[in-house]
């Protein structure tokens, strides 16, 4: 259950403010048996003179879990079994907590002809409390080292406090010259941040074999023993600029380079180790073609300095930020709209990026590239209340290895989906108001389960369902909404790329009431 309240009221002549507050309970049933969480924020928006406005914003976020349901690891040398993430056995005891603020600042200048400068300063905490990760590790069908099939290995994963704080901001400055058919846009940007993030410090207790579904183990943990926890420290800065030129009923195109100095230090025990240090120029090119009234063309390329995603609870470096990586993008596609009711994109991509897993000795690090190739392409038509969405993805990626992983491996890594379908429909005629309904439908192909390409999960259907009364209570515009999500209770997993193994949750319906001041 959740509530949400929010206002926003003007409280001078050049000044608004705006503020919300929600609190939620027992969200995420896959996740933890009991939860709760609060938010706030609030926004100002300044206008103290002609083309000058100033934007201050605040937001924090507090809650915690108890009896945290385990997460579910598959060492990717078979195809894990199928199961209920609500059969799985939770301690009481376990729990997490979070406190999250941000807070910053955004202003607009416009000055001169066509000048305009934009400044934003943003400020970024987090404090999770001593929190525990209960964890399965190495799931595996056909076992021969574990007392049992389906058998895994239990852990529980103690954290220390950990906090973590970044500081970025941005400035900004447009020329906007030219007029009516053909117009021009340079674009000057620096930008920066200074982040520290504290990770590691736990200790992971050995509670042994089990099975899904099997109760809980007897072997309690002991006291956190206050390890020291290392630190991540990250500095960035960038400096570019990009020129647009618009041609009304031609087409587009946009130039960029971008200068960047990234450094990454790891501090352990108090004594920093080697930095890594990257110092790349990064350009980019975008272009609109509309060779026709109904048809658009389009195009970009874009070199990217991105960061990966933290090293997962199965890793030994767990919670570790691996360094930023140069990633390369290319998408060439078409766009018809003959008219406002119908509009149809197809379009092919090209991603290449550094590929981070766990090596053989559970250490989480790039062991290669992996390039993503596809073709995506969706379908949009609205007439008479009827609205029509849909659209789908082919993805076939491949990868290169330059380090062994623990088992022998194919070219396909874990984690993406072949083919993605997805149609929504909604459908609300004049004549059925106050009245509408919604159907939607979300199809997964079969997918990669094992590392070396041999076993594939099922493919996946789920629909979804909708309907939503709106009518006005003493003037004021009242919507209710009863949804539901996997109507027909498929059964399905869904794999990460670094082998977390997450249940399709079973039939769920939510009922929300919104009332509008």
């Amino acid at each position: 259950s959740s509530a949400v309240l929010q206002g926003e009221a003007p409280l001078g002549a050049t000044l608004a403010g705006s503020a919300c507050a929600g609190y939620e309970r027992d969200f995420g049933p896959e996740q933890a048996r009991r939860a709760g969480n609060a938010d706030f924020g609030a926004v100002l928006r300044w206008r103290p003179f002609e083309g000058t406005e100033i934007v201050p914003f605040w937001s924090q976020v507090a809650g915690g879990q108890h009896a945290l349901v385990p997460l579910v690891y598959s060492d990717g040398s078979s195809r894990p079994p199928l199961y209920d993430v609500r059969d799985l056995a939770t301690f009481e005891d376990t729990s997490s907590g979070w406190r999250t603020a941000t807070f910053g600042l955004v202003g607009h200048q416009r000055f001169g002809a066509g000048w305009r400068l934009d400044v934003g300063l943003f400020r970024v905490t987090d404090r999770d409390r001593t929190s525990d990760v209960d964890e399965y590790l190495w799931l595996a069908r056909d076992a021969t080292t574990p007392p049992a099939p389906d058998s895994v290995y239990h852990v529980l994963d103690a954290l220390p406090q950990l906090t973590s704080a970044s500081t970025s901001g941005e400035l900004r400055l447009v020329r906007q010259f030219g007029a009516g058919v053909h117009q021009h846009k340079l674009d000057l940007s620096v930008r920066g941040r200074s982040s520290e993030r504290a990770f590691g410090g736990d200790t992971v207790y050995d509670l042994g074999w089990t099975t899904l579904g099997g109760p809980p183990a007897t072997t309690l943990y002991g006291a956190y023993p206050g390890l020291p926890a290392s630190v991540d420290e990250t500095r960035q800065v960038d400096a570019g600029a990009a020129y647009e030129e618009r041609w009304a009923g031609v087409g587009t195109l946009g130039v960029g380079i971008l200068k960047s100095r990234y450094r990454r230090t790891l501090v352990s025990d108090g004594v920093a180790a080697a930095p890594t240090l990257a110092t790349p120029w990064l350009a980019s090119l975008r272009f609109t073609a509309q060779p026709g009234r109904a048809v658009t063309l389009y195009g970009s390329y874009l070199q990217g300095l991105e960061d990966s995603a933290l090293a997962p609870y199965s890793a030994t470096n767990r919670g570790e930020p691996p360094p930023a990586t140069r990633t390369h993008q290319t998408d060439l596609g078409l766009r018809y709209a003959p008219s406002e009711r119908l509009s149809l994109v197809a379009g092919a991509f090209d991603i290449r990026k550094v590929y981070f897993n766990l090596d053989t000795s559970g250490l989480y690090t790039a062991l290669g590239t992996v390039r993503h190739r596809g073709l995506e392409t969706s379908f949009a038509y609205a007439e008479g209340g009827l609205t029509l969405l849909a659209g789908g993805v082919w993805l076939r990626p491949h990868l290169e290895r330059t380090v062994t992983e623990p088992v022998p491996a194919g070219t396909v890594p874990i984690g993406p989906v072949p083919l993605t379908l997805q149609i929504n429909l909604d459908y609300a005629p004049p004549r059925w108001r106050p009245l509408a309904a919604s159907l939607g439908v979300n199809r997964l192909s079969a997918r990669v389960a094992t590392l070396d390409n041999q076993a594939t999960l099922p493919p996946l259907t789920t629909l979804n369902a909708g309907l939503r009364y709106e009518t006005r209570l003493h003037g004021r515009p009242l919507t209710v909404r009863l949804d539901g999500a996997n109507l027909t209770n498929a059964h399905g997993l869904h794999l990460s790329a670094v082998g977390q193994v997450v249940p399709e949750f079973g039939r769920r319906v939510m009922l929300t009431v919104t009332l509008d001041r």
